[in-house]
C-alpha cells in the first residue's frame, strides 16, 4: 500500500537569521517570494549594477557612433581628441660625421572626425580640395589608381567649370572587381548576371559610369536622386570622392579620433590660411611629421645604408608587440634594417581640438598635457665616405673598361662586382661597394615621382643584374688562386712543408691521382723547382696541386675554417650567406648520388687552387686576408657606435679579434710569398706594385665558373698593406672579369688614397696592358676545369 510522502522546505527568516522548517502545504507562493527578495539588500545591489551597466553601454555606443556628441565640449571651444605623434627616426653618419640618412620635419595636413553630416562634409571637402589645388598641393588618393575621369574627348579645359569627362577604370576588370569587393573598402558583392544588374547598390559595378553614380548618389551622398539638377560638376564631384575615399580607407580609426593624412609639404601661406580659418575647414589639423631623407652621396653606399618602406603584414605581426603601427615605415635593407631597434624612436601623444576659436592656433591644447615623442638613436658607421666613393666609382670604371677592351674575347660580358675594404686589425668596414646598385632616394619619392617609381620597379624585378643584392655578402664565388695562401698556411701548419724546405718541381704536365694536369704557363718543361715564395708569385697551379695532395684536404678544410672561410662573419648587415668549403662532408652534402660522393685526389688538387666546391663571399675573402695578415680573426662590422638623441653614446661596437693559433713562422712565410706577387719579376701583380712606396702582400685569382664557352672567368684580387704592419685589407671581384690582374687598378686607387700617394686615378691606369695573349698578364691563374 503506497504511503504518501511529505516534502519539507526551508526558508530563511531575515528577522531571526535562522532557517525555518515548512511543509509543502505551507510553502510560500511566488508573490510572497518576490516581495521578500525586493525587500532584501541583494535586490538593491542587483538594480544598482544593472543601471551602471546600461549607462556604460550607452556611453560606449554613443562614442562609437558619434564621438563628438558625447565630448561635452561645445563648438565654440572644440572637441578634444588625441593624436599619435610619430617619433623622428635616428640619423646615420659616416665615420667622419657626414650625415647620410636623416629626418626632416615637414608640415602635414590631417582631417579628423568632426561629426559633420554628408552634405556638410562634402561641401567642406570641396572647399578644402580647391584651396589645396590653388596652392599647388596634390592630394594622393589611391582612388585614382583604379578610377578617374577621362578628358581626352573634352574640347575645353575641365577646369573652366564646364562639365565633361568620361568615367573609366584604370585596371583590368578582374582587379576592379577584387577592389570593389574588398570588405575594408566598398564590400560589394560579386554580380550574378542572371539575377542582378550593375544598378544594384550592393553589387560590383563593371560599368565605370555606374560606379561613378554609385559613389555620387549612394556611397558618398554627394548628390541627391530626388533633387532637381546636379549640385556639383563631375570634376568637383571627383575632388570630393578622392577625399571621401581616403576617409573610407581609414574609417574605423577616423571615427574613433585618429586623423587621416590628406597632404604633405604645405607652403607657409597655406598653413597660415588653414590655421586662421580653422572653423571654415572643420576637422583639419596641421602638424609637423618626420620624414626620412637621404643625401645625394648615399647612392655610393646604397647596399650598406639600405632604405625604408611601409611595414609588411608579416613584419607587423613580428613587431606589433613593440608598439609598431600597421602603417609604420621601417628599415627594409642595410643598416636601416639591421639597426631598426636603435633607429626607431618612441611615438608620442598630443591632444588637439578639431575646431576651436579659443585656442591660440585653433589646433592643439598645451603640449604639457600630452607625451613627447622620443627620437630614435643615431648610428655612426665605420665607412669612410671618400674611400667608399672611390671604391664604387673605380669598380664601375674597371667593369666598363673590361667590357670595351679589344683584347677581351668575350667583349661586353663583365657586368657586376664588389669590393670590400677592412681595417686589418679591427675588422671595421672602411668601404663596401657592390655593382649594380640602386638609389635609396627612389624609394622615398616613388609615391609622387613617376620616374623614380619606374626605377624602383626595375630594381625589384631585375633578376639578371640584381641591383638590390649586396654582392659583398649575399653572393658566393669560387675564390680561384686567391685561395692559395690558405693551402700554404695548411701546409706549413701541418708540416707538409717548412719555411726553409718548400721546393716542389713543376714538370709542365703530370698525372696526379689518376688525372692528367698541366701547367698553363709552361705546359712543356714547366717552371722547374719552385719554392713557396716563387710558386705563389707565379701562381703555378702544378705547385699547388702537389702541395694540396701532400697537405691533405682535411688539413686544408681545417685551416679554411680557422681562417673564417665558409662561415658567417657576423657582420651587422642583413642577408649574409655562409658559402661552402670544399671538403669530404661538403661533397656528400651537395651530391645525392653515392658514386659522386667519393673523394678523389683530383678533388684535393682542385680544392688546393680554390676551385671544386669552394664558394665564399667577398667579405669572407677580406676577413681571411686580415687573418693571414695579423694572425687574428676579426668580426667585420659597419656600425661604429650608437648615439642617443641627446649626444650620449650608449653603445660602442668594437668586437675583439680572436687569435687563430697560427705560428709566427707561418705568418712570415706566407707574407713573404704574397709580397713576391707584387714585387717579384714573375709576380702577377708586379705591374702595379713593383716600385710602390710600401710593400703590398697580394694574390690575384682567376676563377672558372664552368661557363667559359659563353662567358669569361671571374677576376679576383686580395691584398693587405703595409705588409710588415697591416693597416688595410682589400678583397674584390669582377664577374666575368677575365683575369684577376684586370681588377688590380681598383685596389691600387684605394691604397693610393688611404696612404696619401699621388695618383691621378684616371681610367687608363686601372686595367693592365696585356703581357701575353688575352687581357691581363696572369695566365698561370686560369685553373683547370674540375673533374667529374
Amino acid at each position: 500500500m503506497a504511503q504518501d510522502l511529505k516534502k519539507t522546505y526551508y526558508i530563511f527568516d531575515h528577522d531571526e537569521a535562522q532557517p525555518l522548517e515548512m511543509s509543502e502545504e505551507k510553502r510560500p507562493g511566488i508573490k510572497h517570494r518576490v516581495s521578500s527578495f525586493l525587500r532584501s539588500r541583494f535586490a538593491i545591489m542587483s538594480i544598482a549594477f544593472s543601471i551602471a551597466g546600461i549607462m556604460i553601454f550607452y556611453r560606449t555606443a554613443a562614442l562609437q557612433l558619434d564621438p563628438g556628441a558625447v565630448s561635452g565640449v561645445s563648438e565654440s571651444s572644440g572637441i578634444s581628441r588625441q593624436q599619435v605623434i610619430q617619433a623622428p627616426r635616428g640619423d646615420i653618419y659616416d665615420a667622419s660625421g657626414v650625415a647620410l640618412a636623416y629626418s626632416e620635419s615637414i608640415p602635414v595636413l590631417f582631417l579628423s572626425y568632426a561629426g559633420l553630416d554628408d552634405e556638410s562634409l562634402n561641401t567642406m571637402l570641396l572647399d578644402l580640395a580647391l584651396t589645396l589645388e590653388s596652392y599647388g598641393v596634390e592630394i594622393d588618393s589611391e582612388l585614382l589608381d583604379y578610377f578617374e575621369l577621362d578628358h581626352t574627348s573634352c574640347d575645353h579645359d575641365p577646369g573652366e567649370g564646364q562639365d565633361c569627362g568620361i568615367a573609366v577604370f584604370k585596371k583590368n576588370i578582374e582587379e576592379v572587381k577584387y577592389w570593389q569587393s574588398n570588405q575594408n573598402l566598398f564590400a560589394l558583392k560579386e554580380i550574378e548576371k542572371s539575377t542582378k544588374s550593375d544598378f544594384a547598390d550592393d553589387y560590383v559595378k563593371t560599368d565605370p559610369e555606374e560606379f561613378y553614380k554609385y559613389l555620387l548618389y549612394s556611397k558618398y551622398k554627394i548628390e541627391n536622386y530626388e533633387s532637381d539638377g546636379l549640385r556639383y560638376s563631375r570634376e568637383d564631384a571627383l575632388r570630393i570622392m578622392k577625399l571621401r575615399y581616403l576617409i573610407m580607407k581609414n574609417n574605423w580609426s577616423f571615427i574613433n579620433g585618429t586623423p587621416v593624412e590628406i597632404a604633405r609639404n604645405l607652403p607657409d601661406e597655406l598653413i597660415s590660411l588653414i590655421n586662421e580659418q580653422n572653423f571654415r575647414f572643420m576637422g583639419t589639423i596641421i602638424d609637423y611629421d618626420s620624414q626620412r631623407a637621404y643625401s645625394d652621396q648615399v647612392r655610393y653606399l646604397s647596399h650598406v645604408i639600405g632604405y625604408i618602406g611601409r611595414i609588411s603584414s608579416s613584419q607587423y605581426e613580428q613587431l606589433r608587440e613593440l608598439g609598431y603601427e600597421p602603417d609604420a615605415m621601417i628599415g627594409q635593407a642595410g643598416v636601416e634594417s639591421s639597426a631598426e631597434r636603435y633607429l626607431s624612436g618612441q611615438n608620442g601623444v598630443k591632444p588637439y581640438n578639431i575646431w576651436s576659436v579659443s585656442a591660440e592656433n585653433g589646433v592643439f591644447f598645451p603640449q604639457s598635457t600630452g607625451k613627447d615623442a622620443v627620437p630614435g638613436n643615431d648610428i655612426q658607421l665605420t665607412i669612410e665616405l671618400p674611400l667608399q666613393k672611390l671604391a664604387q666609382t673605380s669598380l664601375e670604371q674597371v667593369i666598363e673598361q673590361i667590357r670595351n677592351s679589344p683584347d677581351n674575347k668575350n667583349k661586353g660580358d663583365a657586368d657586376a662586382g664588389s669590393v670590400v675594404v677592412l681595417n686589418a686589425k679591427t675588422g671595421a668596414v672602411l668601404a663596401m661597394a657592390s655593382y649594380p646598385y640602386y638609389d635609396p632616394n627612389d624609394f622615398l619619392i616613388q609615391s609622387y615621382d613617376e620616374e623614380a617609381a619606374k626605377r624602383v620597379s626595375q630594381y625589384l624585378q631585375d633578376n639578371d643584374q640584381k641591383p638590390m643584392m649586396n654582392r659583398a655578402i649575399m653572393e658566393i664565388y669560387a675564390p680561384g688562386s686567391t685561395f692559395k695562401p690558405v693551402t700554404a698556411v695548411a701546409a706549413l701548419e701541418s708540416g707538409a712543408i717548412t719555411p726553409t724546405s718548400s721546393v716542389i718541381r713543376c714538370r709542365g704536365s703530370e698525372v696526379i691521382g689518376d688525372w692528367p694536369w698541366r701547367c698553363l704557363e709552361y705546359p712543356v718543361g714547366g717552371h722547374g723547382d719552385l719554392t713557396l715564395t716563387r710558386g705563389m708569385a707565379t701562381s703555378c697551379n702544378m705547385y699547388f696541386y702537389h702541395l694540396g695532395v701532400k697537405t691533405g684536404v682535411d688539413n686544408i678544410d681545417y685551416w679554411g675554417r680557422k681562417l673564417g672561410l665558409g662561415e658567417l662573419t657576423g657582420i651587422d648587415l642583413p642577408g649574409e650567406v655562409k658559402g661552402y668549403r670544399s671538403s669530404r662532408d661538403t661533397k656528400i652534402l651537395l651530391r645525392s648520388n653515392p658514386a659522386d660522393q667519393i673523394w678523389f685526389p683530383a678533388d684535393t688538387c682542385q680544392t688546393a687552387i680554390g676551385q671544386f666546391d669552394n664558394s665564399f663571399t667577398v667579405l669572407q675573402l677580406a676577413r681571411y686576408t686580415a687573418a693571414v695578415a695579423t694572425g687574428n680573426l676579426v668580426t667585420p662590422h659597419v656600425v661604429s657606435q650608437v648615439i642617443r638623441h641627446d649626444g650620449v653614446v650608449i653603445e660602442y661596437n668594437n668586437p675583439e679579434p680572436q687569435p687563430i693559433g697560427m705560428e709566427q713562422t707561418t705568418l712570415d712565410a706566407v707574407r713573404e710569398a704574397m709580397v713576391a706577387v707584387s714585387r717579384d719579376n714573375e709576380g702577377t701583380a708586379r705591374k702595379y706594385f713593383s716600385d710602390y712606396p710600401i710593400d703590398v702582400a697580394a694574390k690575384t685569382g682567376t676563377a672558372e665558373t664552368g661557363k667559359e664557352d659563353v662567358s669569361s672567368s671571374n677576376g679576383l684580387f686580395i691584398c693587405y698593406a703595409p705588409a710588415d704592419d697591416p693597416e688595410i685589407v682589400i678583397a674584390q671581384i669582377i664577374e666575368k672579369g677575365a683575369w684577376g690582374s684586370n681588377t688590380i687598378g681598383i685596389a691600387k686607387n684605394i691604397l693610393d688614397a688611404w696612404f696619401g700617394f699621388d695618383s691621378d686615378g684616371s681610367p687608363s691606369d686601372l686595367v693592365s696592358e696585356p703581357a701575353v695573349s688575352g687581357l691581363g698578364s696572369d695566365t698561370s691563374e686560369n685553373e683547370e676545369t674540375e673533374p667529374n
